[in-house]
């Protein structure tokens, strides 16, 4: 999608692809179904040792996809605390299969134990 025009191709999502294009997007979203189920399978089945039955803390089937909007400074920052979070677990607890739904999970109960820093950062940044 352009990032002058973040509409850019809405309706064709909405409305569907044109009669002749129809094949075509059933096969790739065929193609990205297969890709997913493939990945999921990889992710729920690897663990941080051998026949040690340590995994995922929990399935792929339980989490629910939910955008955030954040600027790219602060999706950066986002990553290099995921990286130091992966690190630490290998160190420090020999864990090295983490996915990022247990990160994003973990991080999101950390921010709910510290609703008032987040809302001084939110009023700071607005009087900025």
């Amino acid at each position: 999608m352009p990032d002058d025009n973040r509409f850019a191709g809405l309706s064709e999502q909405v409305d569907g692809p044109a009669d002749d294009d129809r094949e075509a997007a059933t096969d790739a979203t065929d193609a990205t179904n297969a890709t997913d189920a493939t990945d999921q399978e990889a992710a729920q089945s690897t663990s941080s040792g051998p026949d040690d039955g340590a995994g995922p803390a929990f399935t792929f089937d339980e989490t629910t996809a939910k955008s955030i909007y954040a600027r790219p400074e602060t999706l950066t920052l986002l990553e290099d605390v995921e990286f130091e979070v992966e690190t630490a677990l290998r160190r420090e607890h020999d864990v090295r299969d983490v996915t990022g739904r247990e990160f994003h999970d973990a991080a999101v109960h950390v921010l709910a134990e510290h609703v008032d820093e987040i809302a001084a950062r939110i009023d700071a940044a607005r009087r900025e």
